[in-house]
C-alpha cells in the first residue's frame, strides 16, 4: 500500500512539474509578443508616431542622399527597419549580440548623442554584414553612424563602427 500511495503521490508532483512548466512557458511566450514593435507602438499617442515616423523616414532620405554624394551603390530599400535594439538583435546570430551592442553602444553614439534629439531607429542590410544607426539631431540634421560585421582573429564574426557623420538637414519634399 506504501508503494502505491508513493507512485500516486509521484505521479501528481510529476503532473504538477509538467503542468507548470507547461503555463511557465506560456508566459514566456506571451511576454515575448507582448514586445513586437507594432505593440509597443500601437500604444504611444498619435503625435509621438507621427514624429517619429516623419523623423525617421527624413532619416532615410538623408542616408540616401548621403550614399549618393559618396557614390556608395546601397540599396537601402531593401534593409529592415528597427525602432529598437532589441528587435534588431532577434535577427541575429546570438554569438554576435554581445560585439553589436558594444557597437550599437559605441563612443561615437555617446559622443553624437545630445539631450533633445529624437529617438534613433536602425536599419538592418538582409545578410546581417551591415548596419545603419541614425537618429534626427535636436538642430534637423542627422547622426548616421556604418557598423559593420567582419571576422576578427579568432575566425569569428564581430561587429564595429566603421563610419560617423552629421549630415546637413535633408531637403523638404
Amino acid at each position: 500500500m506504501n508503494y502505491l500511495k508513493s507512485g500516486m503521490i509521484t505521479t501528481g508532483i510529476a503532473a504538477i512539474l509538467i503542468s507548470s512548466g507547461a503555463i511557465t512557458e506560456t508566459i514566456r511566450t506571451d511576454r515575448l509578443e507582448a514586445s513586437t514593435e507594432s505593440l509597443r507602438w500601437e500604444n504611444q499617442p498619435r503625435e509621438l508616431q507621427e514624429k517619429l515616423t516623419k523623423s525617421w523616414s527624413r532619416g532615410m532620405e538623408a542616408i540616401r542622399s548621403t550614399l549618393n554624394e559618396n557614390r556608395e551603390e546601397e540599396n537601402i530599400t531593401e534593409w529592415k527597419l528597427f525602432y529598437s535594439l532589441e528587435d534588431s538583435l532577434n535577427t541575429l546570430p546570438h554569438q554576435e549580440h554581445s560585439s553589436f551592442i558594444t557597437a550599437y553602444y559605441s563612443n561615437e553614439r555617446r559622443t553624437m548623442l545630445e539631450n533633445g534629439d529624437i529617438m534613433p531607429a536602425l536599419l538592418l542590410h538582409p545578410d546581417h554584414t551591415k548596419a545603419i544607426l541614425y537618429w534626427e539631431k535636436h538642430d534637423g540634421t542627422y547622426a548616421i553612424i556604418t557598423l559593420e560585421s567582419q571576422i576578427n582573429a579568432n575566425n569569428k564574426p564581430e561587429w564595429d563602427v566603421s563610419h560617423s557623420w552629421i549630415t546637413k538637414q535633408p531637403s523638404s519634399t
